[in-house]
């Protein structure tokens, strides 16, 4: 398993097969391109200088090759100079405002997450992404980390579209409470639009009742089983499109939590944020 250290970021474009953990989580990762192997989904983890902050960010580029390259330097640059920023927000705001200058060839869907160990907070943005899953140890079931609508609360209807469609976008966050092994999964569209013979797809209903089948199992094992049901149901044929899965469990933190910086002040982060509340669904 790959730690990943203080102010590391740790990621790529290319197929991938790997467990990662830091001191808030750890996950277990599967990506496979349809091209080979030379370039699909992005993804990166990255840890903030105190350690106390984690965040993941996946990506599905609309264009391949050097779209696709030219989009991971984006967010590798966006993650790095946010690095000790809780504000997801703030790095698709700043990847869109790189990306819109390159046309509609690096439009981009994104998912950008972050755990941060003092508020014991999931921090969660969207750039027109499949939400992320959710699974509360006590909950049989898991629930998507939704944003709330435009229309829900006056936003700009201009709010959390793709990257690189429009360069006023306005990108929002919230989150969500989580405690040690609470779980979250993250995929791109390649899982759910995967097809059998007859070209159903795959959909979110077969995913979640996967999850759900699973309950609290470790992250390797919630990975292989998607990724063997996903297999069944294409005939093991993933070839349609690139795949990106990611299982993430918060791992049991120290008691006690308080980072200070050099000056002796808590480090804060400016999530500028709504938190989601959520009801238990268990039964």
């Amino acid at each position: 398993m790959h730690r990943i250290q203080c102010a590391e970021i740790w990621g790529g474009i290319r197929n991938q097969e790997q467990d990662v953990c830091s001191a808030g989580i750890e996950a277990s990762l599967y990506s496979s391109a349809c091209d080979g192997g030379k370039g699909g989904d992005i993804y990166c983890l990255s840890v903030c200088e105190s350690d106390m902050l984690t965040r993941i960010a996946i990506a599905d580029v609309v264009g391949y090759g050097g779209a696709v390259t030219d989009v991971s330097q984006f967010v590798f640059d966006a993650l790095k100079s946010h690095m000790n920023d809780a504000s997801g927000a703030s790095v698709l705001t700043e990847m869109n405002h790189i990306t819109e200058g390159h046309g509609l060839k690096a439009m981009t869907t994104a998912a950008i997450i972050a755990f941060y160990r003092s508020d014991h907070n999931l921090y969660f943005a969207y750039a027109d992404h499949h939400p992320a899953l959710v699974k509360r140890q006590q909950d049989r079931n898991w629930f998507e980390a939704e944003l709330e609508e435009p229309g829900d609360s006056g936003m700009t209807p201009h709010a959390n579209l793709p990257l690189a469609v429009m360069s006023e976008t306005v990108f929002t966050q919230q989150h969500v409470p989580l405690t040690a092994g609470d779980l979250v999964f993250l995929y791109t569209d390649g899982v759910i639009e995967a097809p059998d013979g007859q070209r159903d797809i795959f959909g979110l209903d077969r995913l979640t009742a996967v999850l759900d089948a699973e309950g609290s199992a470790p992250m390797k094992q919630l990975r292989t089983s998607v990724l063997d049901e996903l297999n069944s149901h294409t005939g093991g044929d993933l070839s349609h499109d690139d795949v990106t899965l990611l299982a993430v469990g918060i791992r049991q933190q120290g008691r006690g939590i308080k980072h200070q910086d050099g000056d002796g002040r808590p480090w804060i982060p400016s999530p500028s944020s709504r938190s989601l509340r959520h009801s238990s669904s268990s039964v």
